[in-house]
């Protein structure tokens, strides 16, 4: 049984209420150290303290300790809480990522209320990696699943970007338009993805990437590259902060060309 520590459930409530430890220890009769020690699993609230934790939250007492759940929005989202603390961390991705896929046939469906327009999925065994380009642009935001990526857009969170911001984007952008950047990119994507911990050599990135070595590093120079040195030698990965460009970017391609061979 997999079960939910007080503690994370406490966290996960009053971070989706959007109190501080502050709010919660006022409204409770307690010190914000007490909170702090509640969350990090220190100590735990007194069985007496459990109706009331669990009605400033809307929850039910049992929802507060992991167990049962009533309907709607906010008890699925508990239940994804308990479901992913009892999963074993190496398959937390791939988990997520079905669920985004099966997210993405809701909102391609509008909750299933339109026909499915590819035969039904089961998203517990469906290769991950491999699929065309399923796309849906509603007035509440838009998703695009392709290949190993699912993406969702808010409409509603939309705000007007800066003429700074606009600036920056501009000048990335003029970066990875570069062919050769792309190509260093995601010869650094097919090398390491599958292992987070390995940084490859620039050697390995030109013969990935078939480019001479000086081309490689010059296009290298212009990535947001991470590196870790290995004796006298560098080597390389996309930076954690960064490692979304290359699926994200792969979006982009057309679907019309993917059955195109190349060299």
């Amino acid at each position: 049984m997999n079960e939910i520590r007080i503690n994370e459930q406490i966290a996960f409530l009053r971070h989706r209420k959007g109190v501080t430890q502050e709010v919660l220890a006022k409204q409770l009769g307690v010190t914000n150290q007490t909170i702090s020690k509640w969350e990090s699993g220190q100590c735990y609230p007194d069985i007496q303290l459990l109706p009331e934790i669990a009605d400033f939250f809307g929850v039910s007492v049992d929802e507060l300790l992991g167990h049962t759940a009533q309907s709607g929005l906010d008890s699925l989202c508990l239940t994804l809480k308990k479901y992913f603390t009892g999963l074993p961390e190496a398959d937390c991705f791939d988990h997520v990522y079905r669920l985004a896929a099966q997210l993405h046939e809701i909102a391609v469906t509008a909750g299933y209320r339109r026909q499915v327009p590819w035969q039904e999925k089961d998203y517990a065994k469906e290769p991950a990696a491999r699929w065309g380009l399923s796309a849906c642009d509603e007035g509440g935001g838009s998703t695009v699943r392709c290949g190993n990526t699912v993406l969702f857009t808010n409409g509603r969170g939309w705000s007007r970007l800066k003429k700074s911001e606009i600036r920056n984007i501009a000048r990335e952008l003029e970066t990875l338009s570069d062919e050769d950047a792309l190509k260093v990119l995601f010869a650094l994507q097919d090398l390491t993805a599958e292992d987070e911990e390995r940084y490859v050599s620039a050697a390995e990135i030109a013969e990935r990437a078939k480019m001479d070595p000086e081309r490689a590093e010059k296009a290298m120079a212009e990535l947001p590259l991470a590196v870790r040195e290995d004796g006298e030698e560098e080597r390389f990965r996309v930076s954690g902060a960064a490692a979304w460009l290359p699926s994200v970017l792969a979006l982009v391609r057309s679907p019309l060309l993917d059955d195109i061979e190349d060299d």
